[in-house]
């Protein structure tokens, strides 16, 4: 069995990575909770792999859950925990696009690296064997205050009312618009 040493670069203004080491027999589930672990994390939210080219260019889509409505879908679903590394990514210089929280979207560019022939049989895969950066802290809105600044953006006063843009008074305005 080999073990397959991965970059997981985050997308961001910042050189953010964290290597892992991980058995190719794996699945993308394991792959899955120790980049969420290794990034600080609460891996309360939806995430998905996306087997990639040279280009980044988004391909089949490995998922945390079948949530195929349609059985009879051309495509067939990958599912994380069903799905083993070594299935998808089997050579160093493959590609793998890896999103976590479709709301706030942590990006991450994922690259094979390394095949390593042995395994360490003291060690427990996967693993992070080194990292670089932290994830910027963001300010966390409450639910509330994320709908009141939706509705701020959208031209809406604090108070509720509609946006003015003093263009209509009223029906009479319009007709005479016209």
């Amino acid at each position: 069995m080999s073990i397959y040493k991965f970059k997981v670069l985050l997308e961001s203004d910042e050189v953010i990575f964290r290597n892992i080491e991980i058995k190719s027999v794996q699945n993308f589930d394991d792959f899955h909770e120790i980049i969420v672990a290794a990034f600080g994390f609460d891996n309360s939210q939806m995430a998905s792999f996306y087997i990639s080219n040279d280009d980044w260019e988004k391909g089949q889509e490995i998922t945390l859950f079948d949530m195929q409505i349609e059985e009879d879908q051309q495509e067939k679903v990958l599912v994380m925990d069903k799905t083993s590394i070594n299935s998808q990514v089997n050579c160093v210089g493959g590609h793998v696009l890896y999103s976590y929280d479709f709301l706030n979207m942590h990006n991450f560019f994922i690259e094979l690296v390394e095949i390593k022939v042995k395994e360490d049989t003291t060690s427990f895969y996967p693993k992070v064997v080194s990292s670089q950066g932290e994830i910027p802290v963001k300010v966390e809105l409450s639910e509330e205050e994320m709908a009141s600044e939706l509705l701020k953006d959208a031209g809406f006063s604090e108070d509720g009312d509609e946006p003015n843009d003093d263009m209509f008074e009223g029906f009479d305005d319009f007709n005479d618009y016209q």
